[in-house]
């Protein structure tokens, strides 16, 4: 395409400059694509656009008057210059436009919130393929065209990185996208350029605030994506959570909450819970799920709910959640039998108390052994009260999580600073996870519940910049069915219990 229809206000001599694509990192720059220079976490743009002029880019976008240096180059190289407010709104906006505006060819529902995000968008993707809808999903736990796996490095991937992905679901025939829409691609305006049909809010708890600052400035980051939807969209809320309410205060879209009370669209209950599952009353209907934990309940119950907003049938929904695995990494059954052994990938001090809790409920007259920690390089303020929230089980074990630049021994220091006394005494650590792994299940016995916290579906460890691989499902299924021991199986997360 060319330049003009990317950008009108651009000079008439530039304006039939052939462009290709978008691009936001210079080391990606090339001829016949536009370099857009915006201010990152952790670097400036701005001071890399003579790397993407020199590189061949045809034309740059930036947020400031270039320097000298600068100025000099575009002119020589005779490569357009266009100056706009906000770079990374624009970024958004142009890679939507260089990839057709796939966004208007897909019905987008983005989900938000601390917890949740994957659970409810998985089960949305799960749902409508069992609906034979075709449809895309973009997920912590990846990316998938209908059908097709991709990798995902971020939760909600760049701008461009967004724009693409979109581009490839309306090529392969997908009608509806799924994906999840974390505070720090609300902040840097990642979704810029995605026009959302729906908007869905799950809970909100104490997590990112090192970046954010405030569980406050947190909430209105959350906020400000609701906000944006279009009157035509929906917003979805979490009646239950305490700053339910506040996310749709000021939205244009349609408003609806799902929850345990009589202002939900489809107020839920679970009536059972067991090591297959559980029965859930969601509305009128009475329905069976191979998920485990009440808040996996709640977690159905949005994707139900915003079934129904987006125009599906209720019965043919319900005839359809039997067969819903949910997400991998999330509450998920890997080993059965005498000892029930569960992964999740709890990592706020409330998700990791709800876990805790719905873990001991499914003991088999024996104990909770709950092994886990804290990540590092991150928001080390939640970290006692994740310390305390794991220790309310019969048995607890501090490990590693994914220490990154961080010495594990003072990340267990701070999860043993929320405990009392008599508590810290019942709390062993063990700071290799795999020994942390086999001891649980050295200790364990018939009628005892297994439950690894932290990692999920990630399939490494990292520790000091380094990445390893790694994969707590496998390594805790390894554990408790050691060679020569046979177990009996029941049906593992994935298929229907």
């Amino acid at each position: 395409m060319h330049l003009a229809e990317l950008i009108e206000a651009v000079p008439p001599e530039h304006r039939d400059v052939r462009i290709d694509g978008v691009v936001s990192d210079s080391r990606s720059a090339g001829p016949a694509l536009l370099f857009v220079a915006r201010k990152g976490t952790l670097a400036d743009g701005h001071s890399f656009m003579a790397d993407a002029v020199r590189a061949g880019c045809a034309a740059v976008v930036g947020g400031e008057q270039p320097g000298a240096e600068v100025a000099a180059l575009l002119r020589d190289r005779d490569v357009p210059y266009v100056q706009v407010d906000d770079p990374a709104s624009a970024l958004g906006e142009l890679a939507a436009r260089a990839n057709g505006c796939p966004s208007r060819d897909l019905c987008v529902v983005g989900v938000t919130g601390t917890n949740g995000k994957t659970t409810v968008a998985t089960l949305l993707h799960q749902l409508f393929t069992a609906l034979g809808t075709p449809s895309g999903l973009i997920a912590t736990t990846g990316i998938r065209v209908g059908g097709e796996p991709h990798p995902n490095e971020r939760t909600t991937p760049d701008a461009v990185g967004l724009q693409r992905v979109l581009a490839l679901m309306v090529r392969r025939g997908c009608r509806v996208c799924f994906m999840e829409v974390t505070s720090h691609a609300i902040d840097q305006q990642r979704i810029a350029g995605v026009d959302f049909d729906g908007g869905i809010f799950t809970t909100l708890d104490h997590d990112h605030l090192d970046y954010h600052g405030t569980i406050e400035a947190y909430a209105r980051v959350k906020r400000a994506f609701l906000d944006g939807l279009p009157s035509s969209a929906f917003a979805l809320a979490n009646a239950d959570d305490a700053r339910g309410q506040f996310m749709v205060a000021t939205t244009r879209a349609r408003v609806a909450f799902y929850g345990t009370g009589a202002e939900a669209l489809l107020p839920w209950s679970v009536e059972r819970l067991d090591e297959r599952g559980m029965v859930v009353r969601i509305g009128p209907h009475r329905v069976r799920t191979p998920l485990l934990g009440e808040h996996n309940a709640s977690n159905l119950a949005a994707a139900i709910t915003a079934a129904i907003l987006l125009g599906e049938d209720l019965e043919r929904v319900v005839a359809a959640v039997p067969h819903l695995p949910g997400a991998r990494g999330r509450m998920q059954r890997v080993v059965s039998g005498p000892v029930l052994g569960i992964v999740d990938y709890a990592h706020t001090p409330r998700s990791l108390a709800g876990v805790v809790a719905s873990a001991g409920r499914l003991r088999g007259g024996g104990r909770l052994i709950a092994v886990g920690g804290c990540g590092g390089d991150r928001d080390p303020e939640k970290r006692p009260e994740m310390g305390a929230a794991i220790a309310t089980a019969d048995v607890a074990i501090f490990t590693s999580d994914n220490p990154r630049s961080e010495d594990p021994r003072a990340i267990v220091a701070a999860m043993l600073g929320g405990l009392s006394r008599a508590r810290r005494a019942h709390v062993r650590v063990k700071l290799d996870r795999r020994d942390a792994i086999r001891h649980a299940a050295r200790i364990a016995r018939p009628g005892d519940v297994v439950l690894l916290l932290g990692k999920g579906h990630e399939t490494f460890q990292e520790v000091a910049g380094v990445k390893h691989p790694w994969d707590d499902a496998a390594e805790l299924r390894r554990a408790l069915r050691p060679a020569g021991v046979r177990r009996p199986g029941l049906a593992l997360q994935g298929r229907p219990a």
